[in-house]
């Protein structure tokens, strides 16, 4: 047999243990992940544990951020709306087919410590509030919490050491603790690409879809951008037909929903630019008491709850 027979032999044999590995089950189901089922039944599970829900105080509606760089042209937010939310608990199963929130194991079930970025607290959906002076932030040692000029309270989950004073400074205990390696116990399902699967030993929590909005950012900076091109070449000697444009239309977020709002069969939840007035959020906040857990309302949150009207 000389060399060129050899290595085809090899290779032959390779592709018959892969194809054999494949066959078997165990490998596919490892990498396809739970079915929806699984999620689905999580949430049902989880909602049957209920937490105890908290004291509400009014608000006043979320305005500019105080702290410096802070955007004086947008901080996204939501307002969910108490009087029609009956609790149903599609957000949470949309939010974690969105964001891929992982199952967890049997054990953790039973203590309630789901992934869920998004709870039921007496009936409350309940998450992150994106708090403008967001104490988890102020005492994370690598700056992996950190907070966006655009109003939200963002992770960057390879920065993250794991110490968790972030999640023991959140008075509404939003945060969640990543306590095992999801994917090689085929908790984890990628269902969203967009979306990476994180790790054990971080902390997650709700992103306001993130992924949505840097999306929606760099598709109107791309058309801006291809618009002014063409306005330029069309327009006068030296025109500025495309800085025009972009100056007057900037990048505001409309239209934009989040996988929690898209999902509520109720309309309860609206997500939008409390800083633009023409935003269905701030339409709908100026005719309604807002409201916030006691614990958070002195430290300006995004995300408020409605109930009933001025």
């Amino acid at each position: 047999m000389d060399r060129r027979e050899f290595l085809k032999l090899c290779m032959t044999m390779a592709a018959g243990f892969t194809l054999f590995g494949c066959r078997s089950g165990g490998l596919t189901d490892k990498l396809s992940g739970p079915a929806l089922k699984d999620f689905e039944d999580e949430v049902r599970r989880a909602m049957a544990q209920m937490k105890p829900g908290f004291r509400l105080v009014k608000v006043p509606m979320p305005g500019e951020m105080k702290f410096s760089p802070a955007d004086r042209e947008n901080r996204f937010g939501m307002a969910i709306d108490l009087d029609a939310c009956d609790g149903c608990g599609k957000c949470i199963l949309a939010c974690n087919q969105e964001n891929n929130v992982p199952l967890v194991s049997e054990s953790l079930a039973k203590q309630g410590r789901f992934m869920h970025w998004i709870e039921l607290r007496d009936g409350i959906p309940t998450m992150c509030f994106h708090c403008s002076d967001a104490p988890c932030e102020k005492v994370c040692p690598t700056g992996a919490a950190n907070h966006t000029p655009d109003g939200l309270s963002a992770m960057m989950y390879k920065r993250c050491a794991g110490s968790r004073f972030c999640g023991a400074n959140c008075s509404v205990q939003a945060r969640k603790f990543n306590y095992e390696d999801a994917r090689s116990l085929g908790h984890a399902k990628q269902f969203n690409p967009q979306v990476p699967l994180r790790d054990k030993g971080v902390m997650e929590k709700c992103s306001l879809c993130i992924q949505r909005l840097q999306n929606d950012r760099m598709n109107f900076k791309a058309n801006a951008g291809l618009a002014g091109v063409v306005g330029a070449k069309s327009g006068p000697a030296g025109g500025t037909m495309g800085g025009t444009m972009v100056g007057k239309n900037s990048w505001r977020g409309k239209g934009l929903q989040t996988a929690c709002a898209m999902a509520c069969p109720k309309h309860a939840i609206i997500f939008g630019n409390w800083l633009d007035e023409s935003s269905d959020l701030v339409k709908e906040a100026k005719v309604r008491n807002l409201y916030a857990p006691e614990g958070i309302a002195k430290l300006d949150p995004s995300v408020v709850y409605m109930r009933g009207r001025r």
